[in-house]
């Protein structure tokens, strides 16, 4: 006698794992847009008050003024999700201290979902939340759990050191 699966029992499987595949892969998608989310809310949170107190630690115990914001928060710039991606720069007028930017680069020109400067002539460092900026052919979950988490609203705001 043979010890091998019937066809059924080949069909079973096969339907069980295509069960599978379909409450996991859009759990896994999701959960990939929450990633995006947290990271930016862990950024805005500790990040940023880290930064702050590593700033105030330069400016005034150190007297060190050469500093830039890349030197005093760390963000990977690695690209989240498709055509979310973080950028530092130093170039300008604005940023010569440093800007981090999450931006979402499927529009032809990128636009910034989250920017992050330094200004040390002013002891600030600024930042700047703008759901609208994800684009919803691209990123309509990313966009809602944005506007869920921050509102609709553009939030700019300027944190002290």
């Amino acid at each position: 006698m043979k010890k091998a699966f019937t066809l059924i029992e080949i069909i079973f499987v096969i339907v069980i794992i295509g069960l599978l595949a379909t409450v996991a892969i859009p759990r896994f998608l999701n959960l990939k847009n929450h990633s995006v989310i947290e990271s930016m809310s862990y950024t805005l949170t500790t990040g940023l008050n880290e930064a702050l107190e590593t700033a105030s630690n330069y400016m005034y115990l150190e007297n060190n003024t050469t500093f830039k914001l890349g030197d005093i928060l760390h963000i990977n710039e690695q690209k989240l999700v498709s055509g979310i991606k973080w950028n530092y720069t130093t170039r300008g007028k604005y940023n010569r201290d440093g800007t981090y930017s999450l931006r979402d680069e499927t529009y032809s020109t990128p636009r910034v979902v989250l920017r992050i400067t330094l200004d040390k002539n002013d002891r600030v460092i600024k930042y700047r939340i703008d759901c609208k900026n994800l684009k919803t052919k691209t990123h309509k979950v990313l966009r809602k759990l944005c506007i869920k988490k921050w509102g609709n609203a553009d939030i700019q705001e300027d944190v002290g050191f």
